[in-house]
């Protein structure tokens, strides 16, 4: 009997390690995470901001004091033609380290050929009070009683004609303004590890193509200018293009 006892005390023994050695199956992966850092020149030259040094298409030379931005709208172009959307909205700023890169969870694995997005913010979301009350969207917010939302971009700086150094502020807001941006060739792989690109803006875009933006004829503020900001969203389509 001690013979059968201890039998059965193996057999139970090892249906118990048996079973305590079973391993779930690992969790399948199906999207990853994309980082995007930003990056600013102004034709052939990194930017260098509050120095007056660039030469604009209108022939002033000119500095960037300030350049904060919105970016909206994200889709990502998959080589078998879906699309992947992503609403999020993204605050940028070239003189703040703190706000220059972008992060995005949760995006299908595969490979991309593009992305597009919006520079500003479309009618569901341009509405005052709107985005959290943080600073940076406090200081980004556009008057009530001139449409109210939130500026789509400020870009501000100095140039210089043949009678002085002047200020200029390029605002854009209102709803209509906005710069759809579409870069259909910029692969990239979404995988189980971060992914990473970069896009460049290149300023000088704003006050060339397709049309020359003159301060003295366009107008050194453009916010309450539609002529002038619908100058600006036309340039703007192209300046992220590398």
């Amino acid at each position: 009997m001690k013979g059968v006892y201890y039998f059965l005390f193996v057999v139970s023994i090892l249906a118990s390690c048996r079973k305590d050695t079973t391993e779930s199956p690992l969790p399948v992966v199906t999207s990853g995470n994309l980082n995007i850092s930003m990056a600013y020149r102004f034709d052939s030259s990194m930017l260098q901001t509050d120095t007056v040094k660039y030469k604009n298409a209108a022939g002033y030379k000119m500095s960037i004091t300030r350049l904060q931005y919105y970016l909206s709208n994200f889709k990502f172009l998959n080589s078998d033609g879906s699309t992947y959307s992503i609403n999020q909205v993204c605050y940028l700023d070239a003189k703040d380290p703190n706000f220059s890169n972008i992060k995005f969870t949760g995006i299908p694995l595969g490979n991309y050929k593009g992305l597009s997005f919006t520079i500003g913010l479309d009618t569901t979301i341009n509405k005052t009070y709107y985005l959290p009350a943080t600073v940076e969207n406090n200081n980004m917010e556009w008057p009530p009683a001139m449409g109210g939302g939130y500026h789509f971009m400020k870009l501000e700086g100095y140039f210089v004609d043949t009678s002085g150094t002047w200020g200029y502020n390029m605002h854009l807001g209102n709803n209509g303004t906005a710069v759809a941006v579409s870069l259909a060739n910029k692969p990239f792989s979404i995988t189980q590890t971060p992914s990473n690109i970069q896009l460049k803006m290149n300023i000088s875009e704003w006050f060339k193509n397709p049309s020359v933006y003159d301060f003295n004829i366009d107008g050194v503020f453009s916010m309450g200018n539609m002529a002038a900001m619908l100058k600006l969203k036309n340039n703007g389509s192209d300046v992220f293009n590398d």
